[in-house]
């Protein structure tokens, strides 16, 4: 499963165990541990991947477009 996907079905879950025991209750705030777990580590995989393709583009060529006139009307 998608860490994205999995992230969503426990942040329901959370919701729906605090609809049902309160916010402050033991399930409830198991579960906010584990969304925040998944959380963190998908922070974690951004971040990685991040500094990849950072480094990546040392290498890269790169083209740019000349911005458009903004006095050229369309």
């Amino acid at each position: 499963m998608e860490i994205c996907s999995e992230i969503r079905m426990k942040r329901m879950e959370m919701m729906e165990l605090a609809n049902a025991y309160g916010m402050g209750h033991e399930y409830t705030l198991r579960q906010s541990e584990r969304l925040d777990k998944l959380i963190n580590e998908y922070l974690i995989l951004q971040h990685h991947s991040s500094v990849e393709v950072r480094n990546k583009r040392e290498n890269m060529v790169v083209i740019v477009q000349e911005p458009f006139d903004d006095d050229v009307a369309l």
